[in-house]
C-alpha cells in the first residue's frame, strides 16, 4: 500500500442525494449533498440543487471535488442519483485523478435498467453509456454485505480504506453522514428560497 494510503488520515469527499419523491410521486429538483471529512473529522458541507432525471449531478459533483482540493478519495453512493440524474465516475476520476468508490446497495440489473431507460428517455443510450463504463460492481463482504465500483485505486486498498473510515455499521462515516444530512432535507420545492 502507498504512502498516501498509509496514514489512512484520509481526506473523503461523499456525495448523496436528498428526497425526489413525495407519495410516489417524482419531484423535479433534489438537493446533492457533499461532505468533505478528514477521517473522522467534518470539514465542510456542499448543498447543491439537481434535476431529477437530468444529467447535471456530474457536474455538481466536480464542482464539490474543486472546493474540497487536495482530495484523497471521493464516496458515491452508486452511480444514479435524483432518479436517472447519472454520475459518470469514469469520467469525474479521469478528469480529477481522484479515486472513486461508488458503494452501491446491491448489483443492477443491467437488462431491467436498459429497458427503463428506453422507456422513459429519448438519451437512452447516453445514458446507458455511462452505466456501462462502471463496468462489473464487486461484491464484498466487511462488517456487512458491500457492492462497489472502484476506479483508481485496488481493491485491496479500497478495502483496507473502507475498513479505516467505517465506524457505525457498515456505510462508510463520510458516506453515512452525507446520507443524514441529504435525507434529513424537505424537497427543495418545500424550502423558500432554496439555492
Amino acid at each position: 500500500m502507498s504512502e498516501r494510503w498509509s496514514s489512512l488520515r484520509l481526506r473523503v469527499l461523499a456525495v448523496e442525494d436528498g428526497v425526489f419523491t413525495i407519495d410516489r410521486r417524482l419531484l423535479d429538483k433534489a438537493f446533492l449533498v457533499g461532505v468533505l471529512m478528514h477521517y473522522d473529522t467534518v470539514e465542510k458541507i456542499f448543498i447543491d440543487i439537481i434535476e431529477v432525471d437530468g444529467l447535471d449531478a456530474t457536474e455538481k459533483v466536480l464542482s464539490f471535488i474543486n472546493k474540497s482540493k487536495p482530495l484523497d478519495l471521493v464516496l458515491l453512493h452508486g452511480i444514479p442519483y435524483a432518479g436517472f440524474n447519472l454520475i459518470d465516475a469514469d469520467g469525474v476520476y479521469s478528469l480529477t485523478g481522484y479515486p472513486i468508490i461508488c458503494v452501491l446497495d446491491r448489483k443492477p440489473d443491467m437488462a431491467n435498467v436498459l429497458k427503463a431507460l428506453k422507456s422513459k428517455f429519448t438519451d437512452w443510450c447516453e445514458r446507458f453509456n455511462i452505466l456501462k463504463k462502471q463496468g462489473e460492481p464487486v461484491e464484498v463482504v466487511l462488517d456487512g454485505r458491500l457492492v462497489l465500483s472502484i476506479y483508481g485505486i485496488d481493491l485491496e486498498t479500497a478495502l483496507q480504506t473502507l475498513k479505516a473510515i467505517t465506524f457505525l455499521g457498515k456505510t462508510p462515516e463520510p458516506l453515512r453522514v452525507a446520507r443524514l444530512i441529504a435525507k434529513g432535507l424537505p424537497p427543495p420545492s418545500l424550502v423558500k428560497g432554496s439555492l
